[in-house]
């Protein structure tokens, strides 16, 4: 399964290199419900929040999320679970290797999103202020 879509959006790192791509399904107000399709991990040590509570449910491929904590979670195909404004977290690693799609029901915006980790402070030596969300693309 590799839906080639006009993605709307891309999440990356502060080199310019995509590591999600995300299709809009549907808005009821200030609730999205999104595809989203990894297709790399995140930069070690390069945590990040979420500006709302999600649901995730995972359709196919996988990934390996590593917590802020340094605890790794598997996420497999069928498995959901939910997501606060406060889990700090990073990609590790896709389970197959290519991509991973999601679908991601977000709620209402009530956070700011923090970049956490020492992977940031690197790229912002090498790439620039990742604080002005630059990794953050919109078609």
């Amino acid at each position: 399964m590799n839906l080639q879509l006009p993605w709307h959006e891309w999440r990356g790192s502060l080199d310019g290199r995509p590591t999600m791509l995300i299709f809009h399904l549907a808005r009821w107000g200030d609730w999205r419900l999104d595809l989203h399709k990894f297709i790399g991990a995140d930069d070690p040590e390069c945590f990040h929040t979420h500006p709302a509570t999600a649901w995730r449910l995972v359709l196919a491929g996988g990934y390996v999320e590593q917590l802020a904590s340094g605890r790794e979670v598997a996420w497999r195909p069928l498995r959901a679970g939910k997501v606060s404004p406060e889990l700090s977290h990073r990609v590790v690693r896709l389970l197959n290797g290519r991509w991973s799609y999601s679908l991601w029901l977000r709620g209402p915006k009530t956070h700011p999103v923090a970049l956490e980790g020492a992977g940031w402070a690197r790229q912002r030596n090498l790439f620039g202020n990742p604080d002005d969300q630059s990794h953050l693309h919109r078609n």
